[in-house]
């Protein structure tokens, strides 16, 4: 079946994945802090899963990262491309990648919900039904027959009396017809 033909084991047992680094992770690094600015490279040690990775953060918090054979190459990358290198366990991650981090997640929500005139909640509740009847995603502006025809569907395929049914996706597509007002 080759469920675990992409794995390895190093020499002290660890179990890591068989892709290293390659040309184009260095490229797509050296890319990276050529088209940036005040790029910074924070290095990651090998674990039982990953190999040894590094992080370069900008000056905005947008940030990448990378496989790299060894600590001795990302040390030997930041040199070339002159920018600092930090070890990650010993000083953390920038506040400013956490920054960025939280207004791309931001940034996100605001344009899913420019779906339609609903509130995030209300949002929420026509993915919940979606999910549940295995509807294609409703337009942009629902009508509020759309909207019915997918609560029929969900329940429909949630109730608990029917094969296939479950008393807690019932009580999922129940909660978003009440927060929907249908």
């Amino acid at each position: 079946m080759g469920l675990f033909k992409r794995r390895r084991r190093t020499d002290a047992g660890a179990v890591v994945s068989d892709r290293d680094a390659t040309r184009a992770d260095l490229a797509a690094l050296r890319e990276f802090a050529s088209s940036r600015s005040g790029v910074e490279a924070y290095v990651e040690p090998q674990t039982t899963v990953t190999q040894t990775t590094v992080v370069f953060v900008a000056s905005d918090g947008e940030w990448t990262r990378r496989r790299i054979p060894s600590v001795k190459a990302a040390s030997d990358l930041a040199r070339s491309l002159k920018i600092p290198i930090y070890d990650a366990n010993r000083v953390g991650y920038p506040q400013r990648m956490r920054d960025y981090n939280a207004r791309a997640s931001a940034k996100k929500t605001s344009v899913e919900v420019e779906r339609g005139d609903y509130s995030p909640a209300q949002f929420g509740a026509i993915m919940t039904l979606e999910t549940i009847a295995g509807t294609d995603p409703l337009p942009r502006n629902p009508s509020k027959s759309d909207l019915e025809k997918v609560l029929r569907a969900a329940r429909g395929k949630a109730h608990p009396d029917r094969t296939g049914g479950d008393r807690t996706r019932w009580d999922k597509v129940e909660q978003a017809a009440r927060t929907l007002g249908l």
